[in-house]
């Protein structure tokens, strides 16, 4: 932890003034990336303010999500409310919001049992979100109906690092991109033309109804293990996307850990969220779409040519892209075998085939 020397200082002391109780001890817990968090110490129990740089209407937007989540029974923090009944505060270009501060056990991505409590959260965080109706005042996030549009930018700016790798042939990470480029392309396409389908068409219209959301990056870093089952400490952002958004965003970072395709734990995972939240054969069929479009070495390609990552030698550039083809390679058992996997998630979860 990292203690300054002015806590009190007329900025922070004007943003604490706006809380009905008052601040005993206050320790900063970090400081980048234009996010700083405190930690306060109060006669009603220790709280952590965060601030972002971000529209204040955005942090509304969230910090109402976050209510409508607590109230709906997601285990999760409570928002701790200002003075006037805010859920946040924003000050210029900076947002602020309180909750309590959580403790419990942490989780990993190599605990099976932790595997299926996040993925239960998941299922639970989807169904308590449901119903959201966002205050005029604020800013909302939304990705559905833009999943053409973000494939198809992804396909494109895949294509142009392509000829780039072409005029690099000395180039070793190139060199690897180009040996998989063709394939990572033609899978690409493809889960694009998917979305033109039934299943993609009934499953937005589908999430547009129930009004829900996703979290933005689905994390481990926000959950904490509290009696035997998965609790949010913190909610970062949020988005109105379809349910199985966060089902591919932590299928393929648990899969990126294990550097291969683990069929039999993807299949524990999903039966886990299908038992809470089960899902339509339509819905798996969108996640499968979703899958087998190659985000992770889409990601991979484009932080080595913008030069995202200033602290990666080449060869750790190099090593992350043969972990991300041998992950994609290794998911066919998967996504050429829909229906037995499927029929496989139901027995197992005990859920419905039609929800």
């Amino acid at each position: 932890m990292e203690e300054p020397n002015h806590l009190y200082d007329s900025y922070l002391k004007s943003v604490l003034d706006h809380y009905p109780f008052d601040a005993e001890e206050i320790v900063l817990l970090s400081n980048k990336s234009g996010r700083m968090t405190w930690e306060i110490s109060t006669a009603e129990g220790v709280k952590v303010l965060k601030q972002a740089e971000m529209n204040p209407r955005r942090m509304l937007y969230i910090a109402d999500a976050h209510n409508h989540l607590y109230e709906n029974g997601l285990p999760i923090v409570p928002i701790q409310k200002t003075t006037n009944g805010a859920s946040c505060l924003g000050i210029g270009n900076h947002a602020f919001v309180m909750y309590d501060k959580a403790d419990g056990n942490e989780m990993t991505y190599y605990s099976k049992e932790h595997l299926a409590q996040a993925m239960k959260f998941a299922a639970l965080f989807y169904q308590a979100s449901k119903g959201y109706i966002p205050v005029q005042e604020s800013k909302k996030r939304a990705r559905l109906n833009k999943w053409q549009k973000l494939y198809r930018w992804k396909l494109q700016e895949l294509e142009g690092h392509k000829k780039i790798a072409q005029s690099l042939p000395e180039d070793p990470f190139s060199i690897l991109f180009l040996e998989h480029a063709d394939q990572m392309l033609e899978r690409g396409w493809n889960a694009l033309r998917e979305l033109e389908n039934a299943p993609f068409l009934n499953s937005t219209e589908k999430a547009l109804m129930e009004g829900g959301f996703c979290q933005q990056d689905f994390t481990f870093a926000r959950l904490i293990e509290v009696d035997g089952k998965a609790y949010m400490k913190e909610m970062h952002s949020i988005t109105q996307d379809l349910p199985t958004r966060d089902i591919r965003v932590l299928l393929n970072k648990v899969m990126k850990k294990m550097s291969i395709w683990d069929h039999d734990l993807a299949i524990h995972m999903l039966s886990s969220y299908d038992e809470a939240n089960p899902l339509t054969e339509d819905q798996y069929r969108v996640l499968w779409t979703d899958l087998s479009f190659p985000h992770l070495f889409c990601s991979i390609i484009h932080k080595y040519y913008l030069g995202q990552k200033r602290s990666w030698s080449d060869e750790k550039y190099i090593w992350a892209l043969q972990n991300i083809t041998t992950v994609e390679a290794s998911k066919s058992q998967l996504l050429h075998n829909f229906a037995e996997t499927f029929s496989q998630i139901k027995r197992m979860s005990g859920g419905k085939k039609n929800g």
